[in-house]
């Protein structure tokens, strides 16, 4: 268990050896569709739109925990059931996301990929924490606090962005922008 928070914390400075390779999130995430639903229980409905077209450069196996991370993530804000949405699309920015904004940013082709729940949902103050190391709001052994902030580590280090938007009662979004890396599938 220590090996796993000392990644995840090196993770999350940034700091962790990558093995970048070129891969289609569609593909990535089509393949672990099977992982996700029985990770996520039968009171969940998954439901994926997966048309980005793109390739990106990151590292495949951290990528695979991310994914998997945020799908885990979306059923625990679910605790009776619900929807959990994995989306997928090729989209192309002229200015960051509001969350990005301060960061340095680069305007260009960007592959999306969202986790979205119908669950419980955030208030403004815990979602603009979300990321924070060892911030959590589940119980005591129930969580460590690092998912969210392993996952904007290793998203920034791989030259993305990560946004989260969420409304208590509605739902989460959370949605990772990489960059395009060459031409479409």
């Amino acid at each position: 268990r220590g090996v796993d928070v000392i990644k995840r914390l090196l993770s999350f400075s940034r700091r962790q050896p990558l093995t970048p390779q070129r891969m289609n999130l569609s593909t990535l995430a089509q393949g672990l569709s099977e992982l996700i639903r029985h990770s996520v229980g039968e009171k969940v409905q998954i439901e994926m739109q997966l048309t980005a077209r793109g390739f990106i450069l990151c590292d495949l196996n951290q990528m695979e925990n991310v994914i998997l991370n945020l799908a885990i993530n979306a059923r625990d804000a679910m605790p009776d059931g619900g929807k959990v949405m994995v989306r997928t699309r090729d989209v192309t920015l002229d200015a960051p996301p509001p969350e990005v904004e301060g960061e340095s940013f680069m305007p260009g082709a960007y592959v999306a990929l969202s986790v979205s729940d119908t669950g419980v949902g955030m208030p403004e103050e815990v979602r603009r924490r979300a990321v924070d190391p060892f911030f959590t709001t589940k119980p005591l052994g129930k969580g460590t606090g690092l998912g969210l902030s392993m996952t904007f580590g290793f998203v920034r280090q791989s030259g993305g962005y990560l946004t989260i938007d969420s409304t208590p009662g509605k739902g989460t979004t959370v949605t990772i922008l990489m960059p395009k890396d060459g031409e479409d599938a």
